[in-house]
């Protein structure tokens, strides 16, 4: 059933392949929430600029939230508690904006690897290969709904412990800068709105960005062990091809190695493009997430664990414990992934090949010999020793904080 579902959504983006069908609820969210421009484009003049204003008011509402928590940061740089406050929320927030906007400036080459994932080679559905990217698809469909909905419960916890205070009568500040008094009932509830669809578009929007590119480095990982299972079973291939078509066994070994070496450069080139459009926002990701952590750590450690404050926080820090982890994990499948694609060149039966056919073999084993490593701007791999050494880094920063206090 939810393969059906997701295959009805990706017929409404124009994606008809089982590989991206993986990616169509998420395109389908992120058009919602004005992150991204739908696939196909929207019919007509008039709906295309509705759309690309829609896209600029999603960017300004969630520039202009971090700008007011800077403010409120900067006002109580002095008071550690309400900056700590302040501080986890605005950071996760910059991250937000910075993968928003590199959905907006390289939107025609997101959609241009979008659409390249109906590649035929990047589709092979039969036997192993099918399941695996079925596989795939039901794993990103999962990542997507567990993630955004812990992020969603986040949010909506973070609007109900503001309403307890004000029908208790206790002061309640609002962690960014408004610049008037909103005591009176009626503006209290404006402000809260705003703050709750403020933070809605960022939770939504900012989680289903992560898991769009988890999934791509996913089916990186799925395309390269299919890719090997390919390499590994070449001879066999080649002979049922023979005997299917009465081609020689040459000329069918031949072919069918050339389109493993076209599939691999696609799984190359896709991982590329993921790299060159998402290094800024991932360097930032990276850059901040330690300190994201530690703040949402110094904030916690002050609250009652029955308060629904501590429960909110907690699911805030599962989420960017989750956030940093599926691009350590991916990235690192990837690569260990990478890395097998010499063994699995050399375990197939090519002894029985001829000599060109050989030395075209040891070449691709030396490329082989440089696996794909994902990276955050080139400088931070993603692999399971970076989100290790994050963990340790804002545990650091928290101890640091708190022999300061």
């Amino acid at each position: 059933m939810d393969i059906l579902e997701e295959r009805g959504g990706g017929l409404r983006h124009g994606l008809r392949s089982v590989c991206a069908l993986s990616v169509a609820p998420h395109l389908r969210v992120l058009r919602l929430v004005g992150f991204c421009r739908a696939l196909p484009p929207a019919p007509g003049r008039a709906l295309a600029a509705a759309q690309r204003a829609y896209h600029v008011f999603a960017l300004f509402a969630t520039s202009t939230y971090v700008l007011l928590q800077l403010i409120y940061a900067y006002q109580e740089r002095s008071n550690m508690d309400k900056l700590s406050q302040v501080m986890f929320v605005m950071l996760c927030h910059v991250t937000c904006v910075a993968k928003q906007v590199a959905f907006h400036v390289d939107a025609a080459r997101i959609d241009r690897l979008i659409l390249g994932l109906e590649e035929p080679l990047l589709n092979q559905t039969a036997g192993a290969r099918g399941a695996l990217l079925a596989g795939c698809a039901r794993g990103a469909a999962r990542l997507l709904r567990t993630y955004s909905g812990c992020a969603v419960a986040t949010c909506v916890l973070w609007i109900v412990f503001p309403i307890l205070y004000k029908v208790q009568g206790i002061p309640f500040e609002f962690p960014f800068w408004t610049g008037f008094n909103y005591n009176h009932n009626l503006v209290f509830g404006v402000v809260l709105l705003y703050s709750f669809y403020t933070t809605n578009l960022v939770a939504i929007g900012n989680t289903t960005m992560d898991a769009f590119m988890a999934t791509i480095l996913d089916q990186c990982k799925t395309q390269l062990r299919i890719m090997r299972m390919n390499f590994e079973t070449l001879p066999e291939r080649a002979v049922a091809a023979c005997a299917a078509s009465g081609r020689d066994y040459d000329a069918a070994l031949h072919a069918l190695f050339v389109d493993c070496l076209l599939h691999y450069n696609k799984v190359t080139e896709m991982c590329l493009v993921l790299h060159d459009v998402f290094a800024v926002p991932l360097l930032v990701q990276f850059g901040v997430g330690g300190w994201i952590l530690c703040m949402a750590a110094y904030k916690i450690v002050s609250l009652s664990v029955l308060s629904i404050e501590f429960a909110s926080t907690t699911l805030f820090i599962i989420c960017i414990l989750i956030e940093l982890f599926i691009f350590c994990y991916y990235g690192n499948e990837v690569t260990a992934e990478s890395e097998r694609v010499t063994q699995s060149l050399y375990s197939m039966d090519w002894r029985r090949a001829r000599l060109p056919f050989r030395r075209s073999l040891v070449l691709v084993m030396e490329r082989a010999k440089r696996p794909l490593r994902p990276t955050a701007g080139r400088i931070i791999p993603l692999s399971l020793d970076t989100y290790v050494t994050i963990l340790k880094s804002s545990y650091s920063f928290y101890a640091m904080l708190r022999q300061t206090k």
